[in-house]
C-alpha cells in the first residue's frame, strides 16, 4: 500500500508543482487588485480589470456616472464626456471586451445592489451587443462572480485551465526568452507597435494605434487595405438581429434601475464599418422602453461610417468620431 501511494505521489507531484507554479505566477492577474497594464505581455480579461478597479476605487472616488458597452465604447473618454455633465459628475468607464446586453444589465444591477448612484449613463450598443443575451465563457470574457452571481469555482477554474494550456505556456516562454511576436501566438500574447495608455482610476484607454496613425497614417491604412481588413461594402448576407424575450427582459432591468436612480442617460447605436443598419424592430423597442429622445442611431451608411480613417480596423471607431457624436447628442 505504501509503495502504491509513493508511486501516485511520484506521478502526481510534477502536476501539482505545475499547478502551484501557475497559480503563484498569476499570468492573468486575477488575484487581488493589481497594476494590470504594467509590463503587460499576456492578454487579460478586460471585464475583470474594470470590475476590480471599480471595486477598489468606488468608495474613495464616489463614481456616479458610467460609460457602458463593449470595446467600441472606448472611443468615448470620461474626460471628454464629463464636459457635458454636471460639475459634480465622477465618471467611470465600465466596459468589457465583447460586451453584450446581458453584461451591461448585470453591471447596472451590481452598482444598484451595492448602493452606489447612477446619476448619468452613456450606453454604447450595436447589433452584436443586443444579440449577446447570455453570460460569456472563456478566460478573456467570463464575468467576475460578484457581477454575474455565478460559481467562484468555475471562474477560477477557467483561468487555471487557460494557464495550463500547452500552447499558451509555450508562447509565453517563447516571448519571454526572445521578445519576438510570432503568428502562432494569436491573442495569447499582446502585440502593439506602441503601448496603450490607461487611466488607472476611471479605466479609459488611449490606444497605441493613434500614435501609429499619427506617425504614418498612409502606411497604417495602406497595410490594412492590402491585408483585406477593409473589405468592400455593404456587407452581404449579414444575419438578422431579432428581438428576443431575453433581450426585452434585460433591457427592462436596465430601464427600471435607471428610472429608480433618476438617471440622465443616452443610448448610442454605434457607427460600424459594415454599414449594416440596426433593424427597425430593435429601434422601435428601444424607443418604446427608453424614449425616442434618448436613442441616437448612427448605424448604417452615414458620414461616420463612410471613411476608413474613422476606424482603427473594421470593428472599432476612433475617439474623434465619438467626440463628434457627443456634440450632436448633447447639443441641446
Amino acid at each position: 500500500m505504501k509503495k502504491f501511494i509513493f508511486k501516485i505521489l511520484i506521478f502526481t507531484l510534477p502536476a501539482i508543482l505545475l499547478i502551484v507554479s501557475v497559480i503563484y505566477i498569476d499570468f492573468f492577474k486575477i488575484f487581488g487588485f493589481q497594476d494590470y497594464y504594467s509590463n503587460q505581455k499576456v492578454g487579460l480579461n478586460r471585464e475583470m480589470i474594470t470590475t476590480s478597479t471599480y471595486n477598489h476605487y468606488r468608495e474613495k472616488e464616489n463614481f456616479n456616472s458610467f460609460i457602458f458597452g463593449s470595446s467600441r465604447s472606448q472611443a468615448y473618454k470620461c474626460k471628454n464626456w464629463i464636459n457635458y455633465l454636471d460639475k459634480n459628475a465622477k465618471a467611470f468607464h465600465f466596459d468589457a471586451s465583447g460586451e453584450g446586453i446581458w453584461g451591461i444589465s448585470k453591471k447596472i444591477e451590481y452598482i444598484d445592489e451595492i448602493g452606489d448612484t447612477i446619476k448619468n449613463a452613456l450606453i454604447v450598443i450595436d447589433r452584436t451587443v443586443l444579440r449577446t443575451t447570455y453570460p460569456r465563457d472563456g478566460h478573456l470574457s467570463i464575468s467576475m462572480p460578484c457581477v454575474s452571481k455565478s460559481s467562484e469555482f468555475q471562474y477560477y477554474y477557467t483561468f487555471l485551465k487557460a494557464s495550463l494550456n500547452p500552447k499558451f505556456l509555450f508562447a509565453n516562454m517563447d516571448y519571454s526568452l526572445f521578445k519576438t511576436y510570432r503568428g502562432y501566438m494569436g491573442y495569447l500574447i499582446r502585440r502593439n507597435k506602441y503601448d496603450h495608455h490607461v487611466d488607472k482610476i476611471n479605466c479609459d484607454i488611449w490606444y497605441g494605434y493613434d500614435k501609429e496613425i499619427e506617425s504614418d497614417s498612409l502606411g497604417y491604412y495602406t497595410k490594412l487595405i492590402k491585408e483585406g481588413i477593409f473589405y468592400k461594402r455593404p456587407k452581404i448576407n449579414s444575419s438578422e438581429c431579432i428581438v428576443t424575450p431575453k433581450e426585452k427582459n434585460q433591457l427592462l432591468v436596465i430601464k427600471n434601475i435607471l428610472e429608480k436612480h433618476n438617471t440622465k442617460y443616452k443610448i448610442i447605436i454605434s457607427p460600424v464599418y459594415d454599414q449594416v443598419p440596426m433593424e427597425k424592430e430593435q429601434i422601435e423597442l428601444l424607443e418604446q422602453l427608453f424614449g425616442k429622445e434618448n436613442i441616437y442611431n448612427f448605424s448604417g451608411k452615414n458620414r461616420f461610417t463612410e471613411s476608413i480613417y474613422n476606424f482603427y480596423e473594421t470593428s472599432h471607431y476612433r475617439p474623434h468620431v465619438a467626440n463628434e457624436i457627443m456634440k450632436i447628442i448633447y447639443q441641446e
